[in-house]
């Protein structure tokens, strides 16, 4: 066993190595092939392209697997973050193209024709989660108008349910009214739509309604008797809560059934309507629970797609659930009643699709990467249809382990724990590693419990780390949620701080070397959890590290996208009530207070955080004298896509842990 100084141990997971080896995928999808197999299709994201694969399944194999060249990439801005970027009925492929958010049709001979207009201004019209009317020429799409026909600026995008033709240029509004309008789904005979709708200021995970109505045979289709099943703030206050009623998921069974999660009672659970066909006004409020197990099946609804249940029968559903921060698969026997968990080792589940010859999951562990996984209906085998073994040997991988911990207000919070790992080194005896605390974005998101090179890149050189899950994260049901709620740049702080305390007081970290870092919303509380004001125990972390990071509530609350435009009623307070709240926890208002160096990556083409937001930061940090790094980069949004700014963002982030606590990481020798 060699002995090396955490922070300078020799990994093989170099920057580069690191961006390149875990796949970012997108949308799951499955349809039929002509000749009758099951046609599986996924988008992932290479070289910060959006593109799309496909293969058949047949006997038990995948074969004819394909990349569509064609798609020069695949990318929805629906809401900002998209998702539900393509559709498919057969072997036809409909697509929305990132350049101009139009709808294109590729035949199977090859053919690509363009079914949305150009708009007056590139991108103002934008295209996600069709859903294609059986044996008619007519699909249901999401559509978001940021322009009139004119090509100016609407006060506010409009969003809402159009139907597009398949064949030639033609569409109109089906659904509008709601401030947000989403997830069209269609009964398997096309005769009835449900689709969801909140209005400002509530967010889908707050006060979703879950509506339905008839569709006509009319050319082209309109609805019919449109009525609100569920969910919603009527729906809390009806049922005597205190709060709104989120629902998610809506899905129609092969036998015309309506199916949705919603959180009434706490957790996201899986319901269904009484019968068949167009449920009455409301009823979804009485929908008992088919299935009350230990997780919840419902997410929050960040991007459009995906699924986390389907019917492998007329009655069979195979199921996610997240049990508090960890993913599991079953099967819900319809006949008995009876849940069934699935011997799959799968962590992290990020979309399943379903059908009654095949199931498909964007699945994976801690010791696997996450890949779109066929799976045997009965809970034999499974294989994967893209690469799903890391590069790195299993000996060196820290796999995550769940803890619980307690943190302010009587209150526990939770994470995944990663242990420093690298097979034949270790640390010196008389010393800890020290601890990289990462916080994920939303606020309301979660750690995904899955193989992550990002991960990995440090515990290979030596770090601990833990990615949290605060409170206000999902997959601890809808109470732990709302313990953010007025508390945004408190309570998640506090949690952070609490757990570096809680490792360092059991002895697993050194409790004078604890960093922490953080994305979007993540970077916010980073930057707030370095302020002398944000701890009275004396702990401090040593760095921190702010990607796209929120630096001034005030401002994102004026300048964000629609989508989060009133976010920050529940998470902070409405304004103009609670303005100085907004000031007392804005990085911005008390650089001052900056107790630790600061690192701020951002991306220029970010529309959800600016960069405005980053340079006021750092023109304060410069002018109080702060210890700071700052990079920008060409052409990034809220999020980093490009290889080479994600290789070159680690680099400049252990290189600036290391300056600051003295080490010098050999992982970045030579680079």
């Amino acid at each position: 066993m060699e002995i090396h100084p955490y922070g300078e141990w020799p990994s093989p997971l170099s920057p580069e190595r690191a961006t390149g080896s875990t796949p970012r995928y997108g949308d799951l999808l499955l349809s039929v092939s002509d000749l009758g197999h099951p046609l599986v299709w996924w988008s992932v994201v290479e070289s910060g392209r959006g593109v799309i694969w496909r293969a058949a399944v047949k006997d038990g194999r995948a074969t004819d697997q394909r990349r569509f060249d064609v798609v020069d990439s695949v990318r929805s801005r629906v809401n900002e973050y998209g998702g539900g970027s393509f559709w498919v009925r057969g072997e036809t492929l409909f697509w929305v193209e990132d350049a101009d958010q139009r709808i294109r049709r590729l035949d199977p001979d090859g053919h690509v024709t363009v079914l949305t207009p150009e708009p007056p201004v590139t991108g103002a019209w934008r295209h996600s989660c069709g859903v294609m009317l059986p044996g008619r020429d007519w699909m249901i799409v999401e559509r978001e108008l940021h322009t009139d026909l004119d090509g100016s600026d609407l006060a506010e995008p409009v969003n809402e349910l159009a139907c597009v033709a398949t064949d030639h240029p033609e569409s109109h509004t089906l659904v509008r009214g709601a401030d947000f309008v989403a997830e069209p789904v269609l009964s398997p005979d096309g005769t009835h739509l449900a689709w969801l709708q909140w209005d400002h200021p509530n967010m889908p995970w707050t006060a979703a309604e879950l509506w339905a109505a008839e569709i006509t045979r009319e050319d082209p289709p309109r609805i019919r008797s449109p009525r609100r099943l569920a969910g919603g703030v009527m729906h809390g206050r009806s049922a005597g809560l205190e709060r709104g009623v989120s629902v998610c998921g809506p899905q129609w069974s092969p036998l015309g059934v309506l199916h949705f999660c919603d959180d009434s009672a706490d957790r996201w659970l899986l319901r269904r309507m009484p019968s068949a066909g167009l449920p009455p006004e409301s009823v979804g409020e009485s929908a008992v629970p088919i299935h009350d197990g230990s997780g919840e099946v419902g997410e929050p609804r960040w991007v459009g797609g995906g699924s986390r249940y389907g019917f492998s029968g007329n009655e069979d559903i195979l199921l996610a659930e997240n049990v508090d921060g960890l993913g599991s698969l079953g099967v819900l026997h319809g006949e008995s009643g009876e849940y069934e968990l699935l011997p799959f080792d799968y962590t992290w589940i990020q979309s399943l699709a379903v059908s009654r010859d095949i199931a498909v999951a964007i699945a994976g562990s801690g010791l696997r990467l996450t890949a779109p996984t066929v799976i045997d209906h009965s809970g034999g085998n499974s294989f994967s249809l893209a690469p799903d073994t890391p590069s790195v040997e299993s000996a060196s991988i820290s796999r995550p382990e769940r803890i619980t911990y307690p943190t302010a207000d009587a209150e526990v919070a939770h994470g995944l724990f990663y242990e420093p790992k690298l097979a034949g080194v270790s640390g010196p005896d008389s010393d800890k590693p020290p601890l990289l605390v990462r916080i994920h974005g939303g606020p309301t998101a979660e750690a995904r419990s899955e193989y992550s090179s990002s991960v990995q890149f440090w515990t290979m050189a030596g770090f601990a780390v833990l990615d949290v899950n605060y409170r206000g994260s999902s997959g601890f049901g809808r109470r732990y949620r709302d313990l953010l709620n007025g508390e945004w740049g408190v309570a998640e702080v506090a949690d952070c701080i609490h757990a570096a305390e809680y490792l360092a007081g059991a002895g697993r970290v050194d409790p004078l070397r604890c960093v922490i870092r953080g994305g979007s919303a993540g970077g916010f509380t980073a930057l707030e959890a370095v302020c002398a004001s944000a701890t009275k125990s004396g702990f401090h972390f040593a760095a921190a590290t702010s990607l796209y990071g929120v630096t001034d509530l005030t401002a994102m609350a004026a300048d964000t996208h629609k989508f989060e435009a009133r976010y920050l009623d529940a998470l902070v307070g409405p304004l103009p009530q609670a303005e100085e709240r907004y000031r007392q926890r804005s990085p911005l208002a008390h650089p001052e207070r900056i107790g630790a160096p600061v690192l701020i990556l951002q991306g220029l083409a970010d529309r959800v955080v600016p960069p405005s937001q980053a340079e006021v930061l750092v023109d304060a940090m410069r002018h109080n004298g702060i210890d700071h790094e700052y990079k920008t980069y060409e052409g990034e949004g809220h999020g980093f896509r490009q290889p080479a700014t994600i290789s070159d963002a680690l680099e400049r982030e252990m290189r600036f842990y290391g300056r600051v606590m003295g080490f010098e990481p050999a992982v970045l020798e030579g680079s």
